[in-house]
């Protein structure tokens, strides 16, 4: 079983860090990602949405030092998560 699932039976709340791996992600997404994420527009953004519709993780840090951040996260937290449909079929894809 993959950690997420034993924290997920084990009743351990899951949070993540570094959504952006430090920004190394930006400029790097695959199509896939930003398909189907929609309306989100930046990759920031893109990554945020993964991250806080992955299974399992219920909550993750995020960087606002900069006003484009906040901008970031705010425009994120405007549209639903991924639903584990969705969320799978982009595993398949990337």
């Amino acid at each position: 079983m993959t950690t997420l699932e034993a924290a997920e039976r084990l009743g351990v709340s899951v949070m993540g860090s570094a959504s952006l791996l430090h920004g190394r992600w930006l400029n790097q997404l695959p199509d896939a990602l930003r398909d189907q994420v929609g309306s989100l527009s930046t990759d920031a953004q893109c990554c945020l949405q993964f991250v806080r519709s992955t299974p399992g993780v219920t909550t993750t840090l995020t960087g606002m030092s900069h006003r484009r951040h906040v901008e970031d996260n705010l425009a994120t937290a405007r549209v639903e998560p991924l639903t584990l449909e969705q969320f799978r079929a982009l595993l398949r894809k990337c």
